[in-house]
């Protein structure tokens, strides 16, 4: 959310289109978070399945608070 393309991204498209936008951004967002979790971070790197959950929590997350503002 305090990236500026992807908030400007949310702002300007509905959820389905952004969430196909920012899909290559996952790998990014989530090795930003590394520190924080690192146990969760590697299983998304390496459980596609769980890849998915995760990405789809974070994209609807994402698009709902910058939305909202």
């Amino acid at each position: 959310m305090n990236d500026e393309n992807i908030s400007q991204t949310a702002t300007a498209n509905p959820f389905e289109k952004f969430e196909l936008a920012i899909r290559q951004e996952l790998p990014k967002l989530i090795i930003d978070r590394m520190a924080d979790n690192d146990e969760i971070v590697k299983r998304c790197l390496n459980d596609p399945a769980f890849q998915e959950i995760v990405f789809a929590g974070l994209a609807k997350g994402i698009y709902e608070t910058v939305t909202a503002q």
